[in-house]
């Protein structure tokens, strides 16, 4: 199975697709060969990098974690509390709590890496 660096390298490429790597990089201000290790795994991008990307592709970032793509009955709890903010404010709450998930999978793969 795929680490989860590999995993984000695939997804990066997938969203790129005809989009040169120097055009994603220069898009997404990191250096030419960046997106090229980002996509095979050889450089690790940080959460602030996958929020770049998924901001740029306007995708969420969860869309770089296979494992977070479910229903989770916290939703409806979550609806409620959101139901008054206007679009863009609910788009920023959104994108702030795919950012933590992001985060805390990214640290949890850092413990879990052999030494």
């Amino acid at each position: 199975m795929p680490d989860i660096y590999q995993q984000i390298g695939k997804k990066i490429r997938e969203l790129r697709g005809a989009l040169s790597q120097d055009a994603l990089a220069a898009k997404v201000g990191v250096a030419a060969n960046t997106v090229s290790r980002w996509e095979t795994g050889t450089y690790k991008p940080t959460p602030e990098d996958l929020d770049k990307l998924a901001r740029h592709f306007s995708v969420p970032i969860s869309v770089f974690f296979p494992e977070l793509q479910g229903e989770d009955p916290r939703v409806s709890a979550l609806t409620s509390a959101l139901g008054g903010l206007d679009k863009k404010d609910f788009e920023e709450v959104v994108r702030y709590a795919e950012f933590r998930k992001a985060r805390r999978i990214m640290d949890t793969a850092k413990r879990k890496k052999p030494k």
